[in-house]
């Protein structure tokens, strides 16, 4: 892992705990803005990730797709780890904040 992923990984803990320190909103805890930083997070993944990658490697134009695509595969892999965990993390934050 390189620090691009480690960075994407802590976004939504580093913007849940910026927003939770400078808003202030009353009755609102850290795991809301959590929340909301993973799906910030899953946006900017299928919004700027993705699409770099995909240009990055521009695996539709080449010739040999193949090796193209498993570069692009190699290189997104973090990400779409580190996404789905985004992912399952927003899921549990909704399921625990209906059991309380």
């Amino acid at each position: 892992m390189n620090q691009n992923h480690i960075i994407y990984f802590v976004f939504p803990f580093g913007v849940g705990l910026l927003c939770h320190k400078f808003l202030q909103i009353p009755d609102t805890s850290i795991w809301f803005y959590i929340w909301l930083g993973c799906i910030a997070s899953l946006f900017i993944f299928v919004k700027l990730i993705l699409p770099a990658q995909e240009q990055k490697f521009d695996a539709i134009k080449d010739i040999d797709i193949e090796s193209s695509f498993r570069d692009k595969m190699k290189e997104q892999k973090p990400y779409s780890y580190i996404a789905g965990f985004h992912m399952l993390l927003f899921f549990v934050i909704i399921i625990v904040s209906f059991l309380n």
